[in-house]
């Protein structure tokens, strides 16, 4: 188990390594249509209404939503106060009415349980997922896959002196880039699986790579080291609760990977045909 769990967790530092290689030097060039550039300094919230869904599958109801207000220092540290919410239905759609904070930038933690991409079927154990936005001109925010992998890139690069704008829309060019998006330029909060627009069929083609990979029977045998994979999957199989965690495993993995600027230089054939499959050929 030990072996395939390796594994796999190289091959996500292979796939962040692979294309943050030429990530870096492409992202100061990049244009990004139709992004506002705001002010950075930090404004008072007033009686906010806040909605959004939770998707990585749909957050089932009674999911648990944690909104952390953040310093008005503008250092984005939280500062203790905390609002809470739960998912209203099995679409992952949640509220948070009349928010007062001293500061635009929230942190959104969301947990639970989730629809499973490929089967429909509830998650075995449940994952927590991350958002970080600036709610001054928003009324929705979205968690997701890309909102929890761009999330510690987004702090780490707000840390090294970026504004938050300066920031998100660099961890959000290096995220696509991964995945051979580098045209969608949409806000990740503004993204849902159900939507039509390209960038949401992008997030939903993101989320099921990662369910897929991990609990897809024939997507390991086609394209990976099917021996490792097998005896992944069939430990999975006998036990879904223990081992679907990692789920949560392997995206906090990721974003732990793309939070950072030095990445190993990795080439492999078999991986350049894994992203091909899901990424390169609609």
């Amino acid at each position: 188990m030990r072996n395939s769990l390796d594994g796999m967790r190289k091959f996500f530092a292979s796939l962040a390594a692979l294309a943050f290689g030429g990530a870096f030097w492409a992202c100061s060039t990049f244009e990004t249509a139709g992004t506002s550039e705001e002010a950075e300094g930090v404004v008072a919230i007033v009686d906010k209404n806040l909605a959004g869904v939770v998707q990585k599958g749909p957050f089932v109801t009674g999911s648990s939503i944690v909104l952390k207000e953040t310093s008005a220092s503008g250092n984005f540290k939280p500062t203790g106060r905390e609002f809470f919410a739960t998912t209203r239905s099995d679409k992952g759609d949640f509220k948070i009415d009349g928010l007062n904070l001293e500061s635009q930038y929230v942190r959104i933690t969301a947990t639970g349980y989730y629809k499973r991409e490929q089967t429909g079927e509830n998650s075995a154990c449940q994952i927590s997922l991350n958002a970080l936005s600036d709610i001054s001109n928003r009324d929705l925010v979205n968690v997701n896959v890309l909102t929890h992998l761009e999330y510690d890139r987004t702090l780490a690069l707000i840390k090294k002196g970026m504004t938050f704008t300066e920031a998100k829309k660099q961890a959000r060019q290096e995220l696509m880039k991964t995945f051979y998006y580098d045209d969608l330029v949409e806000d990740s909060e503004n993204l849902n699986i159900n939507n039509s627009g390209d960038a949401d069929k992008a997030l939903k083609k993101i989320s099921t790579f990662v369910d897929h990979i991990l609990f897809g029977e024939e997507y390991g045998t086609a394209h990976w080291h099917s021996r490792d994979y097998k005896t992944y999957y069939t430990q999975y199989e006998e036990d879904p609760e223990k081992y679907c965690e990692e789920v949560q495993n392997y995206l906090d993995n990721f974003a732990d990977i793309l939070a950072g600027d030095d990445y190993e230089r990795f080439d492999s054939q078999m991986l350049h045909d894994v992203l091909n499959v899901w990424f390169r050929e609609d």
